[in-house]
């Protein structure tokens, strides 16, 4: 019996620890926090605070950073905010959290307007791309390699190994030049990216409507895409090599008619009769496209300290297209160097230099290429030799029994002599002061100068058209220089629950272009193809010309936030342009946008799927004068002389001392020449969800 009582007092016993320690572990806590950036001290505004077992459990941090939450005593929580690492802690009774920038999240921060901002802060329409994935791919153009990763942007290409592309973002706006801006280390261009090396690009983005894009003005009316070429960093020197090499083939064979099924086809037609029993000589397809091969190399050292930072590259790229003859061949050369002087002045220069050579192979053709290789390879009749019978190896055949079909070898033949040489230099000069911790003024100056060669010779013996022509060649040189100085004060202050940042500046930009070219024809040979006196060769056309403009801007913005939710950003920018009449030369082009962030309430802590949520909209107007001749506003006049050149005669009897100079009217006077206006409505929203981003928007454009 004792022994029955002592069992049960110890039953009893295990029993009310096991009860005291379950009511214990019931026990909630109120845990108070502060959250605050590591960077700068300040208080982070709505922050997330989920407790980690219970993710519907959760709040946000107010303006000064504070947060009040239930947990149970043995939980731990997570604070996270975009840009910044999140952190997980124990909870207290109270407890202080820093938490530090994510400088991987690169596209967290996006260069807009002149400025910075935060991805999550915009107010209008902009894409951020992901560097490392493009340049995986190798291309020999950047924007080439953007296809398919920005909404809304629609890049063609023709396979051509020199490059270049036609980028269309939101579609055509406009009757003129449809091209968007680019910016390249300050540096604005309406000449492509196909010069620049993409191992040297750290980051791209894209502003697609008029509320991102007018801070940029009139040469902006067709979106922006803004390039930031890599820096020195602090810490040990990098030395980085990069070898690529690859493969082009045609993906799909294009099937043709064979020779019964074209006699078919002809005869259904009516108008040519072919013999029955044509047999299919040659697969055009195969003789033309062959294996394209590509390397590409680059050497890069970078570093830096507090004071100096410093990144080098050079690089090669060679590509061998899938036409035979077609070919392009660069050399790249950057120099990015940053020093602080001091601690309010601060100078930086970004030097490119590119140099290619390249021979688009006549892929698609132009003048009397009919519609080039590409257009020959599906039309040209399978029954048909490459040689012609009577001088094999010496004359393409270009006889078919149907008019409008050329030799597919044969237009690659009339191509294959023609050479582009062209030479880049890209320079910008920074100097930044910082005249009050908000207050910083920063003067840019910058330089575009392109210099480019175009030659071509058509030899007057392999081809119909050389033998036509006697043979034919050209000359052709240009050079382009674009100076631009701009001058921007910012200022960027918070308070408390409110931020402001302001912009003013001005720009200015000047462009001076200037040509050459000569032609001739009537050649013995193809043994010297030069255009010069010692050749015995017809002068058929010869000139030079140049021509200049200007833009002068002054432009402002105005953004505020508060508590980081409500959104709201105003753009001003007018500019004066020397393409336009006196009395129509300035235009005024506004926008403003406002944006919600939506994911920052209070009601939305327990959607805790959703990272970040932002509706937004904008209106905008935006000014283009690039479709616009530099003196397309003046009457001119075109100045010649009769028979300035002897063309084809045994006996010059031309009487160049009394030839008569000849005016003719070249166009009328415009004087009511003024700005091409666009206004765009932008309603869209911008969600990520599970750490993955999607974006959509909706746009309606007036002309």
């Amino acid at each position: 019996m004792l022994s029955i009582m002592k069992n049960k007092k110890l039953l009893c016993s295990v029993c009310f620890l096991f009860t005291f320690m379950s009511a214990l572990c019931g026990q909630n806590i109120t845990v108070k926090g502060n959250v605050t950036s590591k960077t700068d001290g300040q208080p982070i505004i709505g922050a997330s605070v989920i407790e980690t077992i219970s993710t519907t459990n959760g709040t946000i941090t107010d303006f000064d950073g504070n947060f009040t939450l239930s947990v149970p005593t043995n939980a731990t929580l997570k604070i996270s905010y975009i840009g910044y690492k999140p952190v997980t802690v124990k909870a207290a009774a109270s407890i202080q959290v820093l938490l530090e920038e994510d400088t991987q999240m690169v596209d967290e921060v996006v260069v807009t307007g002149y400025t910075t901002q935060r991805k999550a802060d915009l107010t209008g329409a902009v894409s951020v791309v992901k560097v490392d994935e493009i340049q995986k791919q190798g291309e020999n153009n950047p924007v080439k390699a953007l296809q398919g990763r920005v909404p809304g942007m629609n890049i063609t290409a023709d396979g051509n190994p020199s490059g270049t592309a036609t980028v269309r973002i939101r579609g055509i706006g406009t009757l003129n030049n449809n091209d968007p801006l680019y910016i390249i280390d300050g540096v604005p261009s309406k000449a492509g990216m196909h010069e620049l090396n993409g191992n040297d690009i750290e980051s791209i983005q894209v502003l697609k409507d008029a509320s991102a894009t007018a801070i940029y003005g009139s040469r902006a009316a067709n979106g922006v895409i803004l390039i930031t070429t890599k820096a020195g960093a602090t810490g040990k020197a990098k030395v980085s090599l990069t070898a690529q090499f690859g493969l082009n083939k045609v993906a799909d064979k294009v099937e043709s008619l064979n020779a019964a099924q074209y006699k078919e086809l002809q005869d259904e037609i009516g108008l040519v009769s072919l013999p029955d029993g044509l047999p299919d000589r040659t697969d055009w397809f195969d003789e033309t496209y062959k294996t394209g091969k590509m390397q590409n190399y680059q050497v890069a050292v970078s570093n830096g300290n507090e004071k100096m930072k410093y990144y080098l590259s050079a690089g090669y790229l060679d590509e061998k297209g899938i036409l035979d003859i077609s070919y392009y061949k660069r050399y790249n050369f950057r120099v990015n160097l940053e020093n602080q002087i001091r601690s309010w002045l601060t100078v930086s220069a970004n030097i490119s230099y590119s140099d290619y050579t390249s021979n688009g192979g006549g892929a698609m053709g132009t003048g009397a290429n009919r519609g080039g290789v590409v257009l020959a390879v599906i039309n040209t009749p399978t029954y048909a030799p490459i040689w012609d019978a009577l001088n094999p190896n010496q004359y393409y055949n270009n006889f078919y029994g149907v008019g409008n079909i050329t030799n597919p070898l044969e237009n690659m033949a009339r191509a294959k002599n023609n050479k582009d040489k062209e030479n880049r230099l890209l320079a910008s000069g920074n100097v930044l002061l910082t005249l009050l911790p908000e207050l910083k003024f920063k003067s840019t100056l910058t330089l575009d100068r392109r210099n480019a060669v175009n030659t071509t010779f058509l030899d007057p013996i392999s081809t119909a058209w050389g033998r036509n022509q006697y043979g034919e060649a050209s000359d052709n040189r240009n050079m382009n220089t674009v100076l631009t100085f701009d001058n921007v004060f910012t200022y960027n202050k918070n308070f408390k629950r409110h931020g402001l940042e302001v912009m003013a500046g001005s720009s200015w930009t000047d462009s001076d272009y200037s040509n050459s070219w000569i032609n001739g024809s009537h050649y013995r040979n193809d043994l010297i193809q030069t255009l010069n006196a010692a050749n015995k060769i017809a002068w058929d056309n010869t000139g030079t010309g140049a021509s200049q403009w200007g833009i002068m801007s002054f432009f402002g913005r105005v953004a505020y936030n508060f508590d980081s939710k409500y959104l709201l950003t105003a753009n001003l920018r007018a500019d004066g342009s020397s393409k336009l009449h006196p009395d129509h030369r300035w235009g005024v082009f506004p926008s403003f946008s406002a944006a919600w962030r939506v994911s920052s309430e209070k009601f939305m802590a327990d959607l805790t799927w959703i990272d970040d949520f932002k509706i937004r909209g904008g209106w905008g107007q935006t000014g283009n004068q690039s479709g616009i001749g530099d003196y397309a506003y003046l009457q001119r006049y075109n100045i010649g002389r009769i028979e300035w050149f002897k063309v084809a005669a045994e006996v010059d009897t031309t009487d160049y001392a009394n030839a008569v100079p000849t005016i003719s009217q070249a166009n009328l006077r415009t004087s009511d020449l003024t700005w091409e206006t666009t206004t765009q409505t932008n309603i869209g929203l911008d969600l990520t969800v599970l750490n993955v981003t999607n974006q959509s928007s909706f746009m309606v454009i007036m002309m």
